[in-house]
């Protein structure tokens, strides 16, 4: 039974080396991701206030140009977000509320035909459902094989199962 539980080292008593080591690397990784994040963000406010605010650590033109793109791409990105989040709460809470109908997601009875249909192929080429599931081994005969899109063609009403 333990051989099938997860195990970390890491969280387990002793093991000093793995830990220091791990936790500097975490740190590392930390200082890698954070470290352009605050020179672009002080650079762009000592931009924006003028060098009153953060701090200049480059005077490039085009890089306050892609970062006023940037600020303006992600303004309106996150007001779309905005407003798809609003909209898909409006109707949920209209729904719950029976407000709006409730239209199906999918058509409950093309469903029931396409799974009865796959059942009857599948009962025909490998057996009864019960058996199916009971076997411990089964064998499949090379021409009891499905070729390529044969089950969807056959869920799809293309290929009709050959009654015997």
């Amino acid at each position: 039974m333990n051989d099938k539980n997860y195990r970390d080292q890491y969280f387990e008593h002793g093991h000093w080396s793995l830990k220091i080591r791990q936790t500097l690397v975490m740190l590392l990784s930390w200082l890698v991701l954070f470290t352009p994040i605050i020179i672009t963000t002080a650079t762009y406010l000592a931009y924006r206030s003028h060098g009153r605010y953060g701090h200049y650590f480059w005077h490039y033109a085009e890089g306050f140009q892609e970062l006023n793109f940037l600020a303006i791409f992600l303004t309106f990105a996150l007001g779309m977000i905005a407003v798809f989040c609003l909209t898909m709460g409006y109707i949920q809470a209209q729904r719950a509320h029976g407000l709006v109908n409730k239209w199906p997601l999918f058509d409950i009875n093309r469903n029931h035909r396409e799974r009865a249909a796959a059942e009857e192929f599948m009962e025909q080429r490998f057996g009864k459902r019960q058996q199916r599931e009971q076997a411990k081994h089964f064998t499949v005969k090379p021409e009891q094989n499905l070729s390529k899109d044969q089950l969807r063609e056959v869920i799809n009403g293309e290929e009709r199962v050959a009654k015997e």
